[in-house]
């Protein structure tokens, strides 16, 4: 596979925006006429936050969640014009890039909604904000039993917009019973706060709760859902149920770069973690944790080269890794498959989040920047750049 230049590239992944649209469809399909918050954090779950962004929204997507500031200014930058909701809390100095940008930010105090509503002042511009209630989770938003007399307060202020008002599951994608009856009580927290605000006149346009585990495996509650993993095409956890029918949209390649006989006792890689049985052919190739390979899957992974499965061998290195190719049909150049499909063999990030005891979600999201980004649409494979 060679850039736009004309470079061959040695280490590169495709993201298959085409699949991407399907997920998307399917995941419409299933709520039926709720709004749907793009989660596009951490570089879009590593898939690239630009073209899955201008993607979803041709898509029909018209709201997506972001970490950061800086990553919502990144979008807004790009050209989308749909709402940016920064589902963390921001600081009190972001506030002026915030109404700048017109980003929509998760209000979690008093302090902050005021300083937000003077900023907005100040720029001439009402500010809009989704609303955090913590019914659960023990991390950030208004703690459910306080959280009236707070929205109520904040609903007063002149120059802020509730937009939204959500919370959030932390054992959604778990089938224990001690977990589903705790997520059944968020979500009967959360209705009666909503309920209650009703009463008192405050109706934001958007509710939502329900993260991929929970549209999966749980009563959708609200007007709105946030899916992340589960539009990239993987589900939360194996627990959670596959209501949804998606499809991994992101393939990670290699290249050989060296292939070596050595003969028995020999050591490989540093560490010396592994040595040769017999007389093993070793191929190296130029992928490593610079790269977001886990060094974990160190003596553990496996990677496709011509269809066939081979395991890693010895500590994987910043830039290279090895794999024992041994009685394979395995040349220089050939591409190594570390992520995706390869003449009916297969690797996932599942696969990878089990062999580095991980989650899937980390495995996506930890691919360097370095890794080159390639995305298929309409069955062409070109640079983001080129996308039409």
């Amino acid at each position: 596979m060679k850039d736009r230049r004309g470079f061959e590239l040695e280490t590169y992944c495709v993201v298959d925006l085409d699949a991407f649209r399907k997920n998307i469809e399917n995941i419409l399909e299933w709520v039926e006429n709720r709004k749907v918050i793009l989660a596009v954090k951490a570089n879009a779950y590593g898939h690239g936050v630009v073209p899955i962004c201008r993607e979803a929204s041709s898509a029909g997507i018209e709201h997506f969640g972001v970490a950061t500031v800086d990553e919502g200014v990144s979008i807004r930058n790009s050209g989308v014009k749909d709402e940016i909701i920064v589902l963390t809390p921001a600081t009190l100095e972001q506030i002026e890039a915030i109404v700048e940008y017109d980003l929509h930010p998760n209000v979690v105090s008093q302090t902050f909604a005021h300083a937000l509503s003077v900023e907005a002042e100040r720029q001439n511009k009402k500010a809009g904000c989704h609303i955090e209630i913590d019914t659960g989770m023990g991390r950030t938003g208004f703690w459910f039993s306080d959280a009236i007399g707070d929205i109520a307060q904040i609903a007063q202020l002149p120059w802020l917009s509730i937009e939204g008002i959500f919370s959030h599951f932390p054992v959604a994608d778990s089938t224990g019973k001690s977990d589903i009856d705790f997520t059944t009580v968020q979500l009967n927290r959360f209705s009666a706060i909503i309920e209650k605000l009703s009463s008192l006149g405050i109706s934001p346009p958007m509710v939502h709760m329900s993260n991929s585990a929970g549209i999966l495996s749980h009563p959708v509650y609200g007007n709105g859902i946030r899916p992340g993993i589960l539009a990239y095409g993987l589900y939360p956890s194996a627990e959670t149920a596959n209501s949804v029918v998606v499809k991994p949209i992101l393939s990670l390649y290699s290249r050989v770069i060296q292939i070596r006989e050595y003969p028995p006792g020999t050591s490989i890689s540093y560490g010396r973690t592994y040595t040769t049985r017999s007389k093993e052919s070793i191929a190296v190739f130029r992928a490593g944790y610079g790269d977001g390979l886990r060094r974990a899957l160190s003596n553990r992974g496996f990677v496709l080269i011509r269809g066939k499965r081979y395991p890693i061998v010895g500590r994987v290195c910043m830039d290279m890794t090895m794999a024992d190719v041994t009685g394979g049909q395995v040349e220089l150049d050939d591409i190594v498959v570390i992520l995706g499909e390869d003449n009916g063999g297969a690797i996932t990030a599942e696969d990878h989040a089990i062999w580095a005891g991980t989650l899937n979600y980390e495995i996506l999201t930890g691919l360097s920047e370095r890794v080159k980004r390639l995305y298929k649409k309409n069955g062409q494979i070109c640079e983001a750049i080129d996308l039409p």
